[in-house]
């Protein structure tokens, strides 16, 4: 008997070990499981303080924005530093309420137009980190007799601008001293009724050498400008039979897309003598009933096209037979209604803005699976035009509160790692009395040095 009640007490002790350990490893993951959600939670309200001290407080914002990543590092958290930083670079520059904006691809250049002046800003004492010369005059482009300029563009040296006006007139400028910018040319867009308004679009190719104007009608003319005082018409084409709503060109000006007042988006061939249409994009219903925008890549091989909340990317490097790479929806940025966007000539990066108060970057690295970049904040109201240039290094935007001006030449570094290019610029710490404000009934203790009285923002070790 007795041996048989010692295996019973042996077992009956192994068992309650086993529960015990059972029970304590399920405290263990329960305790993990609610410190993980309270760093969450925490984490989660440092950004949002974060944003909402962007603008009023941006010192303490990127402090607050960089903990929240170091506490609990996700996709809300890091996008919301990155935000922060990125705010950082952006700048308000003059005019006070155009509503286009265009930048030549070296960013050297810039026009904006509030439909009754066309104005040219030099842009080097803001992109050249040694220019000391502070913004001089902006010279207005004039010459449009008082009608309203409806459309520019720019070369990609932002030596040579065109302008196109209500009437139909589309004036060539010469911007090689931006200072003193010299009217060239002029040259007619298609013909010119009672129910159409000038000019649409006009598009320039790289090296400046051949433009293409489109007018409300769309009719499609295409000049060539060896010589820019003089410019020769190559062709005109009847591109729609009803008014179009945008024009993409690519840099040799050998590939078009038109999207016209149908919502329907046609691909053109300029290179023959006489423009041929060699597809259409096969929009659904519902797409071809809302699309009003259109960029394309330098090399006319990635097309974006915008219908409400959506952006669609096309593969064009067969032009006759047009590939849909995916859908991009934007709609949770506020860009339900997009109204303008800009692609880099390598098609790796777009800017898009709408209806919001921000314009959005999206890397297009892989067309496939788009990855939103940052927002760029910094406008009140709605933003009417973007633009980028320098292979995306320079950004601009346009709106009923003015021209926004951005640096981006360290997003890529931002993006991979913003907390990591936070901290290599500065390391900031929060105060008790910061903490207690920001942090709510989070513990103190936990998150500082024992002997410390501030938490340092750039720590890595705090839920180790």
């Amino acid at each position: 008997m007795n041996a048989r009640w010692r295996t019973l007490a042996v077992a009956l002790t192994w068992l309650l070990s086993v529960f015990l350990v059972i029970g304590g490893l399920a405290w263990q993951r329960t305790y993990e499981r609610a410190a993980t959600q309270e760093r969450v939670a925490l984490a989660h309200g440092l950004a949002l303080h974060a944003a909402e001290l962007r603008d009023a407080d941006p010192g303490t914002a990127r402090k607050l924005g960089t903990a929240a990543v170091g506490i609990h590092s996700d996709e809300q958290t890091r996008a919301g530093l990155i935000d922060t930083m990125i705010d950082i670079y952006g700048e308000t520059l003059p005019p006070e309420t155009p509503y286009e904006v265009t930048v030549s691809g070296d960013g050297r250049i810039a026009l904006t137009s509030d439909g009754h002046e066309t104005n040219v800003l030099d842009l080097a004492p803001w992109t050249d980190q040694e220019a000391t010369e502070e913004p001089g005059r902006i010279p207005t482009l004039k010459g449009h007799k008082g009608r309203s300029v409806n459309t520019t563009a720019l070369s990609f040296d932002g030596r040579t601008a065109l302008t196109g006006d209500d009437g139909g007139i589309t004036t060539v400028w010469d911007l090689a001293d931006p200072a003193e910018p010299a009217r060239l040319a002029t040259m007619t867009a298609g013909r010119i009724t009672e129910y159409t308004n000038g000019v649409k679009k006009v598009a320039l190719s790289r090296d400046g050498r051949t433009a293409v104007i489109v007018d409300h009608d769309g009719v499609m003319t295409v000049w060539e400008l060896a010589d820019r005082s003089r410019p020769k018409r190559l062709s005109t084409t009847r591109s729609n039979p009803v008014p179009i709503r945008d024009f993409a060109l690519s840099a040799d000006a050998r590939t078009a897309v038109v999207v016209d007042d149908r919502r329907k988006v046609a691909v053109w061939d300029l290179a023959a003598e006489q423009p041929v249409k060699v597809a259409g994009l096969d929009l659904d219903m519902e797409f071809s009933q809302s699309a009003t925008r259109t960029a394309m890549s330098a090399d006319g091989h990635v097309v974006l096209v915008q219908r409400a909340g959506r952006i669609e990317i096309w593969n064009l490097a067969d032009r006759a037979h047009p590939v849909r790479h995916t859908t991009l929806d934007v709609s949770f940025d506020k860009l339900y209604g997009t109204y303008d966007m800009s692609l880099t000539p390598d098609g790796k990066r777009v800017l898009l803005a709408g209806p919001g108060d921000s314009g959005v970057l999206w890397d297009l690295s892989t067309p496939s699976r788009p990855v939103r970049s940052a927002a760029l904040n910094g406008h009140t109201r709605e933003i009417g035009s973007v633009a980028l240039g320098a292979e995306g290094r320079v950004a601009l935007m346009a709106g009923s509160s003015g021209v926004s001006f951005w640096d981006l030449t360290d997003l890529d570094e931002i993006v991979a790692d913003p907390k990591g290019a936070s901290c290599r610029r500065y390391d900031a710490e929060i105060s008790e009395a910061e903490w207690a404000r920001y942090a709510g009934d989070a513990d103190w203790s936990a998150y500082k040095s024992e002997d410390a009285d501030s938490v340092s923002v750039c720590r890595t070790d705090w839920w180790s």
